[in-house]
């Protein structure tokens, strides 16, 4: 690749990032609501055409930023679950990551999980939302085994959890747990912990 052409892609790359950056920005400040490609376009002063030479729609757009949310996501609990270390240690660590990331990156999770108005198809998705559930169903397992817990349906007991993480995270963001998001990490914790304990209790899920 000559050296212009290098830098035409690399041009090409920091647009394309320009206009989600632009689009989080909108909808972080304004809400989902009030993301266009026109507002989008002029945030970051380009011609409205040039969101289409990346972006075929506002939908495209959207789906896009959902994929960049879940491979945000991913990273996150990867990282809390390494950190961890013992298995049911890593199991708490990802769940208080999966809400610190609901509440610092709201304008991703929302578009995620079709908040606010947003509707995105699953298809568009699939690949990215499946490799985080398989990193907490990876995570799971660990528990599982030096439990000595049988997983009957690893990815039903996977839904249960996120589910309820799901419901937590999103009742904090809406000021609907009281205590706030200090007390809705806790009833996170209390939450992982119960399901964990009756399922070890019970030695099969």
């Amino acid at each position: 690749m000559t050296p212009a052409r290098a830098r035409r892609e690399r041009d090409k790359r920091n647009q394309r990032q320009a206009i989600l950056d632009a689009a989080r920005e909108i909808a972080a400040s304004e809400g989902w609501g009030a993301v266009t490609t026109r507002r989008v376009a002029e945030r970051i002063e380009y011609t409205h055409p040039t969101i289409y030479e990346h972006f075929e729609s506002k939908s495209a757009l959207l789906a896009e930023l959902t994929r960049e949310g879940y491979r945000l996501l991913l990273a996150e609990l990867r990282a809390a679950r390494a950190k961890a270390g013992a298995p049911l240690q890593a199991m708490h660590a990802m769940a208080q990551a999966y809400c610190t990331f609901a509440w610092t990156h709201r304008e991703l999770y929302e578009v995620m999980h079709g908040l606010s108005g947003v509707s995105i198809e699953p298809e568009a998705y699939r690949k990215e939302g499946e490799a985080v559930i398989a990193e907490a169903r990876a995570a799971l397992e660990d528990w599982a085994k030096t439990e000595k817990v049988k997983l009957m349906n690893a990815d039903d007991a996977v839904l249960v959890l996120w589910s309820t993480l799901h419901g937590i995270a999103s009742l904090a963001l809406n000021k609907q747990i009281v205590g706030g998001k200090k007390h809705a990490a806790a009833l996170a914790a209390r939450a992982v912990g119960d399901l964990l304990s009756a399922w070890r209790a019970a030695q099969c899920v």
